[in-house]
Formats: C-alpha cells, structure tokens, sequence
C-alpha cells in the first residue's frame, strides 16, 4: 500500500509509529531498518495535528508532511509523505520569468503606443507654440502646419487666418508710412531752401534771422526723421538695397569719429577712437555700416553730461568686433529686453526720435551675417557690441 502510494503521489512514503519509530519506508525494498524519526512535523503528527517540514538534505529542500492515522478510538500511526521541492522552486522561476518578460514587454509597447499618442497631439501644439513665438516677433509670414481635422486642427486653422490678416494690417502700415515719408520729403526740402534763401537775404543780427534758423534746423530734423521711416518701411518691405564691397572698417571708424567730433565738442564730451593699425577689411555696405555706427555713437553722445567719455573701440579676434562705450546714464534692465524693438523709445528724453534708430541698425548689422548686443549699468554707462565677420586681416607693424 505504501509503494501504491508513493507511485500515486510521486513522492516518499514513510510510515511511523505514535514514537516516531520507522515501519515502512516506499524507497526501500526490504524491511526497513528501525530508526527513530522526531523531526518538527512527525512531534506533531503524534501530537494528533497535521505536521509540515522544509529540511535541507545533500543541498537540496525538501518537504515533510506527517498525518496522523486514526483507528475508532486511538491514533496508532503517522503517515509521512517526502518530497523534493527543487522542481517546484524550478516551475516557480520560470513562471516569474515569463511574467517579468511578457511585463518588461507589455511596458514597452505601452510605453511606445503612449509616445506615439503623446507626440501626435503634442507635435501639433508644439507647431502652434512655435508659430506664435514668431507672430511675437514681428513674422507675421509664418504659418501653422494643419496636421489633422480635430480641435487642433481648427486651431492652426484660426491661428493662420489671424497670421494672414496681421501680415495685411503690417503691409498696409509700412506702406503708409512709405508714402507718408515720400509725400513729407518734398514739402521738407523746399521749405528749407526757402528758409536758407531769406536767411541770406536778411541780416544775421536780425529777430527773422533767429526764426528763420530755427525753420532751418527743425527741417533737418523732421529731414533726417523721414529718412529713418524711408530707411524702416524699406527693410519692413524687404526692399533695401545694400551695395557690398571690401570695406576698411579701421579706416571708418576713425572717418565717423572725425565727423562726429564737433557734435560731441557741442556737448561737452570727450569723443575718443582708440588707436588700432591693423588692416582690417569687411565685406559690406560701406554707408549702411557708417550709418550704424554714427547711430550708436551719437546715442552716447546724447546719454552723457558734459565732461563725460564716449569711446570707440576696435578688436580683431575671429570676428571685428566694435564697441561703442560710453559713461552715461546707462539703460534700466526693463528697457534693455526693447532698446532694439520698432518704435521704441527709452524714458529718458535725451533719446528723442522715432524709436528706429537701433532697430534699423540691428537688421543693418544682421543683413551682414552680424549682431549687436548691448551691455549697461544705470548712472555707470552703456557698451553696444558689433560683431562682422572678417573678410581680411593682416597686422600692420608699426
């Protein structure tokens, strides 16, 4: 019976009496040998209760269950069923490892579908997000890309329409003020050649002489005003020509500095170009890159009381750089973030004008493969930086 049982169950079957003593073993042909076995689930067995054991045998577990055998009145046995739990410990590995594989790739596919997912409504937004940091900028050309028929895809819908109309209002505002700036110059010109005609005709010491003057200069400035909208309607309308040729920009700095120097002796400024002797050469638009640099150097000049210092300085690295410093007011740090933007003006009033100046010369210095950037400090001064790229560089030694 018990080697029917060990062939059923697959496992060792041991038969005991209620001391623990060995009647009959399934692995063994003969009879056994008496040998007492008190192991933690055969004390329990004889105690009338279920016994289970893990022992470990020649490095290898094994499970003991012991069950006590019951005739009408008295437990007379206990049946001990032994078997290896290796195979067990085996099936449970594989089955972690199936599942840890089939979860390991079960994450993955999810992990690509919801990036799939993510970036196909994100992309779209991302698009929009883009567009509209352009619009900010004053692109008002740029478009949505309309990807799908959604929510999202009105969206790009609605936004490229107010691109489209924005880009028509800007269109139809630089052409006005083309026209305004064209219709202004002629008035302009002749009012101050009659100013210029009576000044000559009257004596210099006379009241009409001072009115006249005054006609004449305010005429140069609305003058030179009018030229800084011709020169924005221009480059608004893409429509600027810029000649370019090898440029000495050594030798215009000191040309520029020579011709401003009168206005900064008015002021009672100290304009100064430090000495370079290189012989550095540019390519550009010799009046284009002149009337950047009287812009800037006339800024400093304005910014500064008298007896201060605007100075202009030459270096050649990989690039000429030009720096235009001076000891003014300096700019607030809020006003820096707009020095550069159309139409606008600083809250000091020694910038007065039109708000362009600084924004012509940036795409002036930009339409070069250039940039300006501008450093300052409030009541320590202000440094705008000017890079080119260099055509030709040589050391002239001296």
């Amino acid at each position: 019976m018990v080697k029917k049982l060990a062939a059923d169950t697959n496992a060792q079957v041991q038969v005991l009496n209620t001391e623990g003593m060995l009647l009959g073993d399934s692995s063994i042909s003969s009879t056994p040998i008496p040998v007492k076995i008190l192991t933690p689930d055969v004390i329990q067995a004889i105690s009338g209760e279920n016994g289970v054991y893990i022992e470990n045998l020649h490095n290898e577990k094994v499970l003991h269950v012991s069950v006590p055998i019951k005739n009408k009145i008295n437990y007379i046995a206990v049946l001990r069923l032994s078997s290896s739990l290796e195979e067990v410990y085996n099936v449970i590995k594989k089955l972690v490892l199936f599942f840890g594989v089939v979860i390991t790739a079960s994450s993955l596919v999810a992990l690509v579908i919801g990036f799939f997912i993510a970036n196909r409504l994100t992309k779209p937004l991302n698009m929009v997000k883009k567009a509209t940091q352009e619009m900010a900028k004053g692109n008002f050309k740029v478009r949505a890309q309309k990807i799908s028929n959604d929510e999202i895809g009105v969206l790009a819908d609605s936004f490229n329409k107010m691109a489209e109309e924005l880009g028509q209002l800007e269109e139809m505002k630089n052409e006005f003020i083309s026209n305004i700036s064209h219709e202004l110059k002629t008035p302009l010109t002749s009012i101050k050649g009659f100013a210029v005609t009576a000044m000559d005709m009257v004596g210099e010491n006379s009241e009409l002489y001072e009115y006249l003057n005054i006609i004449d200069e305010e005429a140069d400035r609305l003058s030179r005003l009018v030229d800084e909208l011709l020169d924005f309607s221009k480059i608004e309308l893409n429509k600027i020509k810029l000649t370019f040729d090898d440029v000495d920009i050594n030798c215009l700095i000191r040309e520029t500095v020579v011709a401003l120097k009168p206005v900064a002796e008015n002021h009672g400024v100290n304009l100064i170009c430090e000495k370079n002797n290189d012989n550095l050469v540019v390519y550009g638009d010799k009046n284009r890159l002149k009337q950047v640099l009287v812009n800037l150097i006339d800024n400093g000049i304005k910014a500064c009381e008298s007896g201060k210092t605007v100075k202009v300085v030459l270096e050649a690295k990989e690039r000429a750089i030009i720096k235009v410093e001076d000891e003014g007011h300096g700019i607030s740090e809020s006003e820096m973030k707009h020095i550069f933007d159309k139409f606008y003006r600083g809250k000091n009033s020694r910038y007065s004008g039109t708000g362009l100046g600084l924004a012509i010369a940036k795409k002036i210095i930009e339409e070069h493969g250039g940039s300006i950037t501008v450093e300052s400090e409030e009541n320590k001064g202000t440094v705008f930086t000017v890079t080119l790229p260099i055509k030709y560089h040589s050391v002239k030694l001296s």
